[in-house]
């Protein structure tokens, strides 16, 4: 390793190999600055170790923990609706299993004006000649009031636009679809023409009985004119109000319902449309709420192997054999390998860093106590063991078996109690803590260990950890064997080119007395 990057030319008196006799001599002296540097890569391989671990318990605790917690992971249900085509449903965590019956007397509706027999050309304008009796003699003004807010439904929302002969009939969807009050604020409209049903139609967005259209203040001539005679409105009936749906669930009307869509007994219901049958009855259908036991077996299996995948991945790095020949290479070694060699080297050096390591040994204890300790549920099914979840064997350090016959039994006797064996709140201490809680916690206190001992990812500025003010006390003893090595191969240089200066001197005088007796004789 050479430390001066200044170029000498030596050996020229004594014809020595200079620079490689320095090169042996600064080899010895480097021994502890090599062990430093090995220390050093050694404790930064190490804190990327803890801080991986620190990020992997952090993402189970976060997402696995978490969304295992959620009630929909246990209350999955399969639902049918016995007409389809007249209700539908789907259910949430906090559905209610059951058979109900529904029937559908009336759709929620919006607000609408609709003109018939328009006969317009879309591609046209309105003033052209050829709209014939649709064609619009003048520019006029339209106001449109609308209700439109079911969460306000006094509140009144007003806007105007004006109709050009010089428009098309798209050209006046537009200009109603993109309509907004004072306070810019949309009207919440959808205008459209269709020009094979040769119709023109205008609703709000909402539905239900607060929704309305008022265009009863257009009561000009030319207004008037284009109400009816272009857009083929009865401006008789200028002022249109929307319908609330009406059901009858369980035998009880229902008919404040401002949509078509409604959550009933947690369930999330979308009504279609009323079925008659051929005496003109509306028809009632029957909808059924299962639990889909399937569907928690596989929700809590898939826990179980996340939860094995994590526990054997702990286990196997506090596990993992030690090649103590194998000390992470300094720049020489390296420099004399290949890629390929340097790579599987380090595979050695890194192998058993986590070995016995306290933390993640802890959190393996921990871990395995949570979930084979009992929980105060006010069940039966307070363990995983009475759910048929459980290890085999010691050997198998804590791994968890699925028993699923066990765990389908569970489920549908008392679902609420499998639910609070995993998710209950409580104290652990009292035992009334799910086991989840106890994972989550556990989990909580390790990423704070680990925290405290490499800091966590991306903090690597003015890190305080126990092994980040290593890592610096390190470094410092580094530089200062780096400057003492400097120095010390200057030392040697300098005595070299003494040594130099003197073997010439004495060359010089050996060949001047050379001389001095050569004249004599």
């Amino acid at each position: 390793m050479n430390y001066s990057s200044i170029t000498r030319l030596t050996g020229f008196a004594s014809g020595m190999d200079t620079d490689s006799i320095v090169k042996k001599l600064m080899s010895a002296e480097s021994v502890s600055l090599n062990k430093l540097q090995q220390s050093q890569q050694k404790q930064t391989w190490l804190s990327d170790s803890y801080r991986q671990w620190n990020a992997d318990l952090l993402a189970f605790r976060s997402n696995t923990v978490l969304n295992m917690k959620l009630s929909g992971t246990y209350n999955t249900f399969d639902v049918t609706s016995s007409q389809e085509n007249s209700v539908s449903a789907k259910t949430s965590g906090n559905s209610i299993a059951g058979t109900y019956t529904v029937a559908v007397k009336q759709l929620a509706a919006s607000a609408t004006l609709t003109g018939d027999n328009s006969g317009l050309d879309p591609t046209k304008t309105l003033g052209d000649p050829s709209q014939g009796p649709r064609q619009l003699a003048s520019d006029t003004m339209i106001a449109i009031n609308v209700y439109n807010d079911p969460k306000n439904p006094a509140a009144i929302q007003s806007a105007a636009i004006e109709i050009k002969t010089t428009d098309t009939i798209n050209d006046v969807v537009g200009k109603i679809n993109n309509l907004k009050d004072t306070a810019g604020k949309s009207l919440g409209l959808q205008a459209y023409y269709d020009a094979t049903l040769q119709q023109f139609t205008v609703k709000t967005k909402e539905t239900g009985a607060d929704t309305k259209i008022d265009l009863s203040m257009n009561t000009s001539a030319s207004s008037q004119a284009f109400l009816s005679n272009t857009l083929g409105i009865d401006t008789t009936q200028l002022v249109k109000i929307g319908q609330n749906a009406n059901v009858v669930f369980n035998g009880k009307e229902i008919t404040t319902l401002t949509s078509n869509n409604a959550t009933i007994m947690g369930i999330d219901f979308t009504f279609k449309s009323p079925t008659i049958d051929a005496t003109g009855t509306i028809t009632t259908s029957t909808v059924n709420v299962s639990q889909d036991v399937d569907g928690v077996v596989k929700n809590i299996k898939d826990f179980i192997d996340k939860y094995n995948d994590l526990l054997d991945r702990m286990n196997k790095a506090t596990g993992e054999q030690v090649y103590r020949d194998y000390q992470p290479l300094i720049d020489e070694q390296r420099s004399e390998m290949s890629e390929k060699q340097v790579e599987m080297w380090e595979e050695k050096a890194k192998s058993g860093l986590l070995r016995s390591d306290s933390i993640l040994s802890g959190m393996v204890n921990k871990m395995r106590n949570a979930m084979t300790s009992l929980v105060d549920n006010g069940s039966t099914y307070n363990s995983l063991a009475s759910i048929g979840i459980s290890s085999r064997s010691y050997q198998d350090k804590g791994k968890l078996y699925v028993d699923e016959t066990k765990l389908r039994e569970a489920i549908k006797a008392d679902p609420d109690g499998v639910q609070k064996l995993f998710s209950q709140t409580g104290d652990t201490a009292k035992g009334t803590n799910g086991l989840l809680n106890r994972l989550s916690d556990d989990f909580q206190q390790g990423i704070k260990e680990l925290t405290a001992k490499a800091g966590s990812a991306g903090n690597t500025y003015y890190d305080q950890s126990v092994i980040g003010k290593l890592l610096t006390r390190y470094q410092k003893d580094i530089s200062q064997q780096t400057e003492r090595l400097y120095k010390k191969e200057d030392q040697y240089y300098r005595q070299f080119a003494a040594m130099e200066q003197a073997m010439a001197k004495f060359n010089e005088q050996g060949s001047w007395l050379s001389q001095q007796m050569g004249g004599g004789m």
